[in-house]
């Protein structure tokens, strides 16, 4: 199960799923006005025993089936909603709603409410969180793991036609700089911090690269010339030399890019068409990101094209976000601004 998007690591980490909210003393909304996703026949069936994350059971009657996302509250919360950039801890465990068997227990882990980073379930899951709020989610198999085949989800006993229950608690709310600060992570910066786009000398990439054009907000098209063969190895290199900080291992980046498929050319992830930047530490992404990154200084474009086993995901993983195996990635850069690791380090010594 991927609950990120696909700059973040492929590897399961603990957090959340799918859908909004109830009355009572839970959210009936986002922290932006935003209706929370409504409860449905299947996710009101749902009942518990446990702790989540731990050793949490379903006890209440199975089959579960729901044609559609369903959510509902198992325990209510207080205190404000999450907004976008904090980070609430979440605990989660799934059902098989077939025979309700466990298929994870997900301990407590921070998650940072973000729609750029957050697969579309993950994200609607976690933005009418409230603190000491449970819920119950109810979901096709589709809505989670799309056309993924069961047998690459890595969860036994699933098929396609099952639903999937999902039962999230929530902790902790806290702001990002507060969360970061906590972990010994980087700060964040603000919107009026950052580069609009890579500004800087432009540079012609090395032969056997695509081709890059730019619009006026800086925008890149990614073009696969017709004939030109997937390189096997990592490529990286600079086509705008930008003047600002240089990035180091650890830090926080804000970088607008664009992904596609080098045997299509088709686009399958970018924060340009989300219309905002994305951040993350330059030490959590795959090795096509961490190397295209580091070592570049902020207003830099770098253009990484990455096979699957070498700076990649790999080809099982691949498979699972419904490419081909052997699939070459494509991405271009924009970086927007860094905060140093060292920053945190020098802040804990105070």
């Amino acid at each position: 199960m991927k609950l990120t998007r696909a700059l973040a690591p492929v590897a399961l980490t603990g957090a959340l799923l799918m859908v909004g909210c109830a009355g009572g003393g839970s959210a009936n909304a986002d922290a932006s006005g935003t209706d929370c996703l409504a409860e449905g026949d299947a996710s009101a069936s749902i009942k518990v025993s446990g702790s989540v994350g731990d050793d949490l059971k379903l006890t209440s009657k199975t089959p579960v089936s729901a044609k559609e996302v369903q959510r509902s509250v198992l325990t209510e919360g207080s205190g404000d909603v999450v907004e976008k950039g904090q980070t609430v801890q979440t605990s989660m465990t799934l059902f098989n709603g077939s025979d309700g068997s466990v298929l994870q227990q997900l301990p407590a882990s921070a998650v940072t409410l973000d729609e750029n980073q957050l697969n579309g379930w993950a994200y609607e899951g976690v933005r009418c969180a409230t603190k000491g709020e449970q819920i119950a989610l109810a979901a096709p198999y589709k809505e989670v793991f799309g056309d993924t085949d069961p047998a690459q989800s890595g969860l036994e006993g699933v098929t396609k036609k099952d639903s999937l229950v999902i039962v999230m608690e929530f902790g902790e709310i806290k702001d990002a700089d507060e969360a970061a600060a906590a972990a010994g992570e980087p700060g964040t910066l603000s919107d009026d911090e950052l580069l609009q786009k890579a500004e800087g000398k432009a540079v012609a990439a090395p032969e056997g690269f695509p081709e890059v054009e730019l619009a006026e907000n800086g925008e890149p098209t990614i073009t696969i010339p017709k004939g030109l063969k997937a390189p096997d190895k990592l490529k990286i290199a600079t086509l705008i030399e930008g003047k600002g900080e240089e990035v180091q291992p650890g830090d926080r980046v804000y970088v607008n890019y664009r992904g596609v498929i080098w045997r299509t050319g088709e686009e399958f992830d970018s924060s340009w068409s989300r219309g905002e930047p994305i951040d993350f530490l330059t030490t959590g992404v795959i090795g096509g990101f961490q190397k295209a990154l580091e070592g570049q200084k902020v207003g830099s474009q770098v253009i990484s094209v990455v096979p699957a086993e070498d700076g990649g995901y790999g080809a099982a993983a691949l498979k699972q976000q419904g490419h081909k195996a052997d699939d070459v990635m494509v991405f271009v850069l924009d970086i927007l601004g860094t905060v140093h690791a060292d920053d945190a380090k020098a802040s804990d010594e105070k």
